[in-house]
Formats: structure tokens, sequence, C-alpha cells
């Protein structure tokens, strides 16, 4: 039996078992995905994100390949995902440093 027979022979679209998880499926993912667009204006993407629907795959590769930014995975640095301590402690240094940078130029132009 083949992909095809099988979705012809369940009649995904009549049965309410089947669709009401895929419609609660593709909603969840599309309004994570256009909330994400429209947060970062980014119209080209909340427009293709609005008229294309693919069962939720494009949303889940916008929100997890496209819009990678480094701060959307800061959280990642506190649950222990690097892979050594060391590493995080370089990483956190680097951070410090880039901070107090940016607070070093803000400090002389406000001057």
């Amino acid at each position: 039996m083949n992909v095809f027979q099988f979705f012809n022979q369940i009649d995904v679209l009549n049965d309410p078992k089947y669709l009401i998880p895929m419609l609660i499926w593709i909603i969840i993912w599309k309004g994570l995905a256009l909330w994400k667009a429209s947060q970062r204006k980014e119209v080209l993407w909340f427009w293709l994100l609005m008229i294309i629907n693919t069962l939720g795959l494009l949303e889940i590769c916008y929100i997890f390949v496209f819009s990678r930014n480094k701060e959307d995975f800061k959280f990642l640095k506190n649950i222990g995902i690097r892979k050594n301590k060391k590493e995080n402690e370089i990483e956190e240094k680097q951070d410090e440093d880039v901070l107090e940078e940016v607070e070093e130029k803000n400090d002389e132009n406000n001057q």
C-alpha cells in the first residue's frame, strides 16, 4: 500500500479525528512563524508564510533555520549545551569584552 492509497482509504479531510489535530498543528506553527516574521519586520517571509500552506514544514524551517540569530540561542548557555566548562568561560569572557566595548563607545558618544 502506498501513501496515496493510505490517505484515500482514511479520507483525512473528512474525518475529524485526523483533521482536528492536523489543524491544531498547522495553526500553532503558522502562528509562531508569522509572529516571528512580523517581529523581525520581514514582510516577504510574512506573506510567504501566510499564503503557502505546507502543513507546518515551511514554518518550522523558517523558525529554526532561516530566522536564526545568535541572541535566539543564548538560553542554550544556561542549560549546558556547550561542549565543556572552559568553552563556556571563553564565550562569557568574549561577551563581557564586547559589552565593555559597546559601553565605552556609548560613553565616548555621550561626552
